[in-house]
């Protein structure tokens, strides 16, 4: 027989054995559902893991720090950044100096006679030829490129309070706007300026002594804890100004060549372990989301094999199903099998038969088990998300959006891993009923039939 005879003989036998195929194909669909289904929960669970991470900040940022030791700390200095800036999947490395560190006093004054004015915010310094490759993201405005350019903190109008109104309802809080009927929380109030474009002065107070500059504010960062507070409620400026700045208040004392902070950009996630082991090995001490994600991670990855499992059971009961009825079919056959060894075919068709009548249930309802399981994740996904059925949510449902996650996340490899393996389920249990097909004699087979 050639192979488009036996294609033929597969299909005229399932159609044959109607009712029996298609309850062996329900199997291998619940089956394929139940493992889809699973396996796209646990890979929503990491896809919300990894979103909830995402919006604490960058997970590509290291922050590291002298450590002490038993001859004094370990000094981190300008060797020391080269030696890092040249390690394999380092992007980039910039000291980081934070006012905070020192003993004094930080305000900020906006508007025209001072009106507004901050008694606390964070101000920090960094080398600004390495702001686009840190990985800084604007809300507006352009990055700091000179000296003298500032960038302002996404929420930094917020820390100002207006002189010109009553103690206590002179500010104005973000977080005031509460809460809708519908749970989602009411649109930001606007500050009483915009920091991007209203001028602003730094001061600066230290054993007595003032220091004022006026700010050049450029843009307005993207608020990201893991690259520091400063992104969200106070200044970034180049770490050279601000040494000048602490040099003006401490006179003539000279300054120290360390650092205390320093942060170093990854080229990717996956690196991240690797870099901080390697610069742990240099004696200091690092920080960073690995210490958050990697356990995240790996519980995932747990839950993952165990739902996966649960839905193997459901299709390895499937492949009981399948290799039922192909030794059912096989007892039926007989006669025919006996025929077809008489009438000179070779073993290998006959296996080939069966195997393809296997194989087919097994694609078959691999293929509608898929189609099944997608509409299932559409459909709990859309009752995952809050809200009035819109034509947006239905996309959401789909393909995913950054506002709303997914319950259910079922990408295109999956469903092909569980056509492939639905087939192999078939294959594997039409093997045994196959290879007792080939071995009946055809002669015993022609009497007893």
């Amino acid at each position: 027989m050639n192979r488009k005879d036996i294609l033929k003989m597969c299909i005229q036998n399932l159609k044959r054995r109607r009712s029996r195929t298609l309850l062996t194909l329900l199997g291998v669909l619940i089956g394929c559902c139940s493992i889809v289904i699973m396996v796209s929960i646990g890979i929503g669970m990491a896809e919300s893991q990894n979103r909830m991470l995402a919006e604490m900040g960058d997970l590509t940022i290291i922050t590291v720090t002298p450590k002490q030791n038993g001859k004094g700390k370990i000094k981190l200095n300008d060797s020391a950044l080269g030696q890092i800036r040249h390690m394999e999947h380092v992007a980039a490395v910039t000291p980081k100096l934070n006012l905070e560190e020192y003993e004094c006093t930080i305000r900020l004054y906006a508007g025209a006679n001072d009106r507004y004015v901050a008694e606390w915010s964070t101000v920090a310094g960094i080398d600004i030829r390495e702001l686009d490759r840190m990985g800084y993201k604007l809300i507006s405005g352009q990055n700091a490129r000179q000296s003298g350019d500032v960038l302002t903190g996404q929420y930094l109008a917020y820390n100002f309070a207006d002189t010109f109104r009553p103690e206590g309802s002179n500010t104005v809080n973000r977080w005031g706007g509460g809460f809708g009927e519908d749970g989602n929380p009411v649109s930001v109030p606007d500050p009483y300026f915009d920091a991007a474009s209203t001028p602003i002065s730094l001061e600066i107070e230290m054993n007595g002594k003032k220091v004022r500059t006026p700010l050049k504010t450029t843009g307005v960062l993207k608020e990201d804890y893991v690259k520091g507070s400063e992104t969200s409620d106070g200044l970034l400026m180049n770490i050279d100004d601000l040494k000048k700045l602490l040099q003006d208040l401490q006179g003539s004392a000279k300054a120290d060549p360390s650092y205390k902070t320093v942060l170093v950009k990854v080229t990717n996630i996956t690196h991240v372990a690797a870099v901080e082991k390697e610069i742990r090995s240099m004696g200091y001490s690092t920080s960073s989301m690995e210490s958050i994600r990697e356990p995240m991670e790996k519980e995932a990855r747990q839950k993952q094999m165990m739902l996966g499992g649960l839905g193997a059971i459901s299709l390895f009961v499937a492949a009981l199903g399948i290799t039922n009825t192909m030794i059912m079919s096989i007892s039926e056959r007989t006669r025919e099998i006996g025929i077809m060894k008489s009438l000179g075919c070779y073993v290998r068709d006959i296996r080939l038969l069966f195997l393809s009548e296997a194989g087919a249930i097994g694609l078959l309802g691999g293929l509608v088990g898929c189609v099944v399981s997608m509409l299932i994740a559409i459909g709990i996904n859309l009752a995952s998300f809050p809200g009035p059925f819109e034509p947006s949510r239905l996309i959401a449902a789909v393909v995913g959006s950054e506002t709303l996650s997914r319950v259910c996340v079922v990408p295109p490899w999956l469903l092909l891993a569980a056509v492939l393996f639905s087939v192999g389920i078939g294959l594997g249990s039409g093997y045994y009923p196959a290879n007792k097909a080939v071995q009946i004699s055809a002669l015993e087979a022609i009497k007893t039939s």
